[in-house]
Formats: C-alpha cells, sequence, structure tokens
C-alpha cells in the first residue's frame, strides 16, 4: 500500500500512532524515500526535512541504534546541516557516543527541538535514565553520591544529603564511613515485563523530584 505523501500533518501522526519505538522507527524508515525528494530551497519542504530527520535520528536513539543514527547524519542534506535542530542532534549523538552524561542531560532538557520532536527527546530522557540505572547497578558494586547524581541526572540543587535519602528510598545502600552508595542490583526484564519499568520509573522520579 501506498505511503501517504509525508507532511508536517503525516509526520505528527506517525509519531502519534506508533505504539513502540521501534514501530516508529520502521515507519520513519518507509518514509526516508519521499524525504530525499524534497526541497531543501522550499522553505515549507525545508522545515519538513528538519522535523523529519530530527525526528528520525531521535528513534535511532530509542532504539539503540548509535551507529545507525551516525550513519543517519551524513545522509542528511548538507544543506540543513546548519539548522538549530540539526546541530542539536549532532551535540547529542557526540556526546552520547562519548558517554557524557551532564552534556546529555543538558542538551535533552535545555537545547531547543523542534515541536514535533519535543515529546520523544522527553521519552529519551526517560529511556537513557532507565538505561543508565541498569548500568551502574550491573557495572559498580559501590559509587559516590555525585556521580551516581550526575549518571542519572538528578536535579543538580538537590543537597547530597536529600539524595543519600532519595536513593536508599529506592533501596540502595549508604555506606557513612566510605561515603559511597551501593546499588540495588537491577536484572534486565523483557520488554513485557512491566515490573523493571516501574520499579526505574520509581526510582528516577525520587531522586529527579526536590520535594520530599
Amino acid at each position: 500500500m501506498d505511503l501517504p505523501p509525508l507532511s508536517l500533518d503525516q509526520l505528527s501522526a506517525v509519531i502519534a500512532a506508533a505504539p513502540t519505538p521501534a514501530d516508529l522507527y520502521t515507519s520513519l524508515s518507509e518514509y526516508e524515500e519521499q524525504a530525499c525528494l524534497l526541497s531543501t530551497t522550499n522553505s515549507t519542504e525545508r522545515d519538513l526535512l528538519v522535523e523529519f530527520y530530527t525526528a528520525f535520528f531521535v528513534s535511532h536513539l530509542l532504539t539503540d541504534q548509535i551507529c545507525e543514527a551516525r550513519a543517519l547524519t551524513r545522509r542528511i542534506p548538507r544543506e540543513l546541516s546548519q539548522t538549530d535542530a540539526i546541530q542539536t542532534c549532532l551535540l547529542l549523538l557526540r556526546a552520547v557516543w562519548q558517554s557524557k552524561h551532564t552534556e546529555i542531560y543538558k542538551i535533552l532538557r535545555e537545547l531547543p527541538w523542534p515541536e514535533r520532536s519535543q515529546p520523544l527527546v522527553q521519552r529519551y530522557e526517560v529511556y537513557f535514565q532507565e538505561k543508565t540505572l541498569v548500568e551502574v547497578s550491573v557495572s559498580y558494586e559501590a559509587i559516590r553520591v555525585a556521580a551516581a547524581a550526575t549518571c542519572l541526572g538528578a536535579d543538580p540543587d538537590i543537597a547530597e544529603s536529600d539524595l543519600i535519602e532519595k536513593f536508599t528510598a529506592c533501596g540502595w545502600k549508604w555506606d557513612s564511613e566510605t561515603g559511597l552508595l551501593h546499588p540495588k542490583p537491577v536484572v534486565a526484564a523483557p520488554p513485557k515485563d512491566d515490573s523493571l519499568q516501574n520499579e526505574l520509573s520509581r526510582v528516577m522520579a525520587l531522586i529527579s523530584n526536590q520535594g520530599s
């Protein structure tokens, strides 16, 4: 069946209709051929291309296709490379590739993103936090509070004592003699198992919230 023509409205519909990141990636992949036929000199089509490539880029990150995301940035028309949105994508890709957590959260939260991609960017932030939480749990038997807060994007205004309280509320252990946190072991669960998703969401909600 032929795809509906790519437009801003159709892009919004595709993003809204995709139940999973994998579905979104697949749907946007099908539109790349149409995108290649659009003009970068026509302002309307240029704006559409920026929106499309930004959403398509984030869909790569949501499905952990980092190498493929790099390849995508090389396929984006050169005339779009200096737009704010594409520059932001490139900055995010570099930060993710280099595992620079502070930069990743700063880019996701503070830099401007096209309107249609903003929900995807927020979704990626949650995904990245939860993925990082699993990695921290697997990689570290003990970690300093500041390092854990940086990795997980905790609010920088939260006092260390409050962070310790929030982490221990989620099952982490605090060793006051060494000044180290001991992460609660987290085992990745099958995609359809919501227990891990719920637990990770609870952790992130606690450490990202300044309130008690």
